[in-house]
Formats: structure tokens, sequence, C-alpha cells
């Protein structure tokens, strides 16, 4: 990934993030409107929300590399998102799965 992607995933976090907290139907009609970096981190949160994966897992399950899963979710978390990353896996309680911890 380069440092231009990197800043763009950076300074969209927080809106990313209010994203993955509206109603399917709302994210439905947005998501075309969306680059390829910013489909990636939310299918990338999405698969993260429910456990923790491993950065292999995370490439396996979303289709990308374990260093752009990395990076995509570093830009993220510098950004201002709450995710927690260590060496091996990272984890998110955001978006859709925050709702349903809080019913």
């Amino acid at each position: 990934m380069n440092q231009e992607t990197f800043q763009k995933l950076k300074d969209a976090a927080l809106s990313i993030e209010k994203f993955r907290s509206l109603a399917d139907s709302e994210q439905e009609w947005l998501l075309p409107l969306f680059g390829k970096s910013v489909l990636l981190a939310t299918k990338i949160l999405d698969a993260i929300s429910a456990n923790p994966l491993t950065f292999e897992e995370i490439a396996q399950e979303c289709n990308c590399s374990k260093p752009t899963a990395s990076q995509i979710l570093n830009a993220l978390q510098q950004g201002g998102m709450t995710i927690q990353i260590d060496r091996n896996a990272a984890f998110v309680l955001v978006g859709r799965a925050r709702r349903l911890a809080q019913r």
C-alpha cells in the first residue's frame, strides 16, 4: 500500500466507523460510492468484528495479503478507530457487532 492510500484510510477512519454503525439498508446504497481500499477496509473490519483473527486468517478471508491487512488496520487505528492490534492478530468492536452487544 502506498503512503497516499494509507493517509486516505487514516483520514477516513472515523467516517468508516460511522458507516459501519448504519443500518444495512443505508449501507447498501453507499457501498458503490467507495473506492477499492475503503471497500477492503470495511470487509476486514467485518471479518474481525466478531472475534480476533490472525493476519493470515484476515488475508485468507478478505482475499488480500497479510501486509495489506496489517497496513489497513494500522491506518484505521491511527485515524482514531478503536482496533486492538498485536503482533499476530486484530480485533475491533464497532458497527454491527457493537449494536448486537448492546441488545
